[in-house]
């Protein structure tokens, strides 16, 4: 909230994030209840029965969430690919900060002007030379952030009681030794894996298909390929494209008058020299603010409608091959455009995509075959006693080992994906035992082999618990509060006392 006092200050931490240290991840967007159909009246983002936080809200939250993920990715971060972002997770501050605040006075909870006072003025930022407050800087702050210092006491407020709700809860979640020593296992255990991964949507290297197949196939099917014409007839046929390229002078979203017209008269002044003669691309290569295309001579290859920035297609497309667009603002900045190549629309017939799908039908039609031939005759094999691994070879089959596998929520295998059943089943093995079960994981039918099992024992499971006990009880209330501030926010969008105007903050439609 106090934008002065991120440099080198943890005030965050006191203000957004409990006093026992919670690492409050929900508070930047819980994710629960989503964007009611009712929203706020006249300028307002979002309200909360007679309180209402506007764009000024919304710039000064965006900007705190920007100077926090810049800390944390340094060099790495991307105005242009982070927009997007940090509109989402300031308005996921703003909502769920109204929402704690209502919450603490519905349950009793307040905070007093003295409580107000004692934390502000030991503030560092409004600490003078002499070690004292001083009202002055306060004021500056207050009125360049709030307007008033009426509006900031108040913003303050909310804050400070949702920090207590946040103790409140937060007192109320214990966790057990049993809890401390389930999560432990989950976290210490680990198994090594080998599997077989038969793939239903490509043949096998070395199988092929003849024509005398695929005209087989064709010939046969000849109205379900038909059917997946008209289906798909729009991705079969080729669309207009236009191969542009572009030179950007990048405009921030809080901005002043002045930076944005001195950003215009840089795109002005690139334009002027492209028009004199001088080489777009090495013009873009100088000048140009867009890291992933600068390089390239501001190349955006080709792309058809509805592929790219509304306002760069529009310039695009009504340009000649050669020409070039006056200045065009964007909500990155200012461009200037020129087109390199068009390509005219190519409407496809089923006659010229008949052979084609055909190939695709017949392509799956027989992967699947082979991968359910294949991985009944593996799954047969370990049925009468079998490893994997011998049937595997014997099979010609390739046989994959992921590094060591942990417990996990999502089911995570490298090289497979999400796959919790396949996961859960590695874990119930003992070393060396092959499983006859067959895993669908969407096109692969995939059988695995436990190589090693290391579980921890209960000598290191207890070891564990006065060093784990913290981080477990921070994971529990974050989980629990997530789930309360989430399902208390749902139940004010419902009763209509929280409005949201998602399209205000986002620009979404």
């Amino acid at each position: 909230m106090l934008e002065s006092f991120r440099k080198g200050q943890r005030w965050l931490t006191l203000i957004f994030v409990s006093v026992i240290g919670l690492v409050f991840v929900f508070f930047f967007g819980s994710g629960g209840g989503g964007f009611g159909p009712a929203t706020p009246s006249g300028d307002a983002i979002v309200q909360l029965d007679d309180i209402q936080l506007t764009n000024r809200d919304f710039g000064r939250e965006r900007q705190n969430t920007e100077a926090r993920l810049r800390q944390q990715l340094g060099d790495a971060y991307d105005q242009i690919g982070a927009d997007r972002y940090l509109d989402s997770q300031a308005l996921g501050t703003m909502i769920n900060s109204l929402v704690l605040a209502a919450a603490a006075k519905e349950m009793g909870l307040h905070v007093t002007i003295e409580e107000v006072r004692r934390v502000v003025q030991t503030f560092p930022a409004f600490i003078d030379p002499e070690g004292r407050f001083s009202p002055a800087a306060f004021n500056n702050f207050a009125e360049r952030e709030f307007g008033t210092q009426r509006e900031f006491i108040r913003n303050f407020t909310r804050s400070l009681l949702g920090q207590k709700l946040i103790q409140v809860l937060s007192a109320q979640t214990t966790v057990s030794d049993a809890e401390i020593d389930l999560q432990t296992r989950y976290e210490l255990d680990e198994v090594r894996i080998a599997y077989v991964l038969l793939d239903e949507t490509s043949l096998p290297a070395g199988e092929t298909l003849s024509d005398v197949d695929l005209e087989a196939y064709a010939a046969s099917h000849e109205n379900d390929l038909r059917t997946t014409f008209n289906e798909r007839f729009e991705t079969l046929s080729t669309p207009e494209r236009v191969h542009a390229r572009h030179v950007l002078t990048l405009v921030a979203n809080d901005a002043s008058a002045e930076e944005e017209e001195e950003a215009r008269t840089r795109a002005e002044a690139a334009r002027a020299r492209i028009a004199g003669g001088e080489d777009f691309a090495a013009i873009a290569a100088e000048l140009s603010e867009d890291a992933g295309t600068s390089g390239s001579g501001g190349d955006l290859g080709f792309f058809a409608h509805g592929e790219n920035d509304p306002i760069l297609e529009e310039a695009a497309f009504a340009l000649e091959v050669g020409g070039l667009s006056e200045v065009l603002r964007s909500p990155y900045g200012f461009h200037v455009v020129q087109v390199d190549e068009k390509q005219a629309a190519v409407e496809a017939t089923f006659e010229s995509a008949r052979a084609e799908l055909a190939r695709e039908g017949a392509t799956l039609e027989r992967a699947r075959e082979l991968a359910n031939s294949r991985s009944r005759e593996l799954a047969k094999k370990v049925e009468e006693g079998g490893s994997l691994e011998d049937a595997a070879r014997l099979a010609g089959l390739t046989l994959e080992r992921p590094p060591g596998l942990k417990r996990r929520g999502d089911g995570f295998v490298p090289g497979l994906g999400a796959a919790e059943d396949l996961l859960a089943t590695a874990f119930v093995l003992d070393a060396g035992q092959s499983s006859p079960e067959i895993f669908d994981l969407g096109g692969r039918r995939v059988l695995i082999q436990v190589l090693e099992r290391n579980l921890a024992d209960g000598e290191t499971v207890v070891s564990e618990r006065a060093e784990r006990r913290e981080r477990a009880l921070v994971d529990k209330q974050n989980r629990t509060l997530e789930a309360w501030i989430g399902d208390y926010r749902r139940d004010l969008e419902r009763s209509g006392r929280l409005l949201i105007n998602a399209e205000l903050a986002l620009g979404t439609g």
